[in-house]
């Protein structure tokens, strides 16, 4: 259960938001859905675990999420294609059935992104390094405070900088200075542009099962970890496939001010 959740609550929600669309939005939620997959598994050593560990909610009408979770087929992610009108009974029978909850909306400021904001315990806005996404995603953390008004409690809320340049580049800074100034709170954890990445939309496979995409795999578990601080949930990082080696625990803790890791040199990893 979250801390942040409200007693009421059967499982954490993640909403991932954004006036404007083709930012990254279904591109981060696809790979934290399967990467909390496979660590809820993990933390139940079954070999057979339940399907359904993690409930993904497609309420954007172009069903990208849907359409590569379908080539992933992972039984341990159970898919719902939904529109505002369904969208809270569907989040409600997803609480009850899951371990946690991905809503992925559509690109654009609607009753869709009030209801899933005001239901959230986190609500990330994917923007990519530019001036315009600035703007966008001071409207859309807009949605997410009007939401938390009407709800009556606070709802976290990160801006997550996505395709960022694999070399940094000062044009990439001058944007991050940008979010800071307009005082929007930034994950300290961004999603660079990685061949992996654009790859698994076409194959289904996430980065940690492609060959080569260990780089990809270290960025997407390092967000997961910011992620579940943020949330208050604890699962450890799992073993690439094949990979011997342990996992340590995560050095971030709630209420910390981790630097920036943008896994710009290969020698990070």
């Amino acid at each position: 259960m979250s801390g942040a959740a409200s007693p009421e609550r059967m499982s954490p929600i993640i909403t991932f938001a954004s006036t404007k669309g083709g930012v990254g939005k279904t591109t981060i939620a696809y790979v934290l859905a399967t990467e909390l997959a496979r660590r809820l598994a993990s933390r139940d050593g079954s070999a057979m675990p339940p399907r359904g560990r993690v409930t993904c909610i497609d309420a954007d009408p172009n069903r990208t999420l849907s359409q590569v979770l379908g080539l992933t087929d992972d039984a341990l992610i159970t898919c719902v294609e939904s529109d505002s009108e369904r969208l809270l009974g569907d989040l409600r029978h997803a609480q009850s059935e899951s371990d946690l909850v991905v809503i992925d909306l559509e690109g654009t400021a609607n009753q869709a992104m009030l209801y899933a904001a005001g239901k959230s315990d986190l609500v990330l806005v994917p923007a990519q390094p530019s001036r315009f996404d600035v703007v966008e995603a001071v409207k859309t953390i807009g949605v997410v405070r009007k939401a938390a008004d009407l709800v009556g409690r606070e709802i976290a809320h990160r801006v997550v900088l996505s395709r960022t340049p694999v070399l940094r580049q000062r044009v990439a800074d001058h944007a991050r200075a940008q979010f800071i100034r307009a005082g929007l709170p930034l994950l300290p954890v961004e999603l660079v542009q990685r061949a992996a990445f654009q790859s698994m939309t076409y194959t289904g496979t996430p980065p940690y099962r492609q060959e080569g995409g260990e780089q990809a795999a270290a960025n997407v578990a390092s967000l997961t970890d910011e992620v579940l601080t943020i949330i208050g949930m604890r699962l450890p990082q799992v073993a690439p496939p094949g990979d011997p080696r342990p996992i340590p625990e995560p050095v971030s803790a709630r209420g910390a001010v981790p630097r920036f890791r943008v896994f710009n040199r290969p020698h990070e990893f």
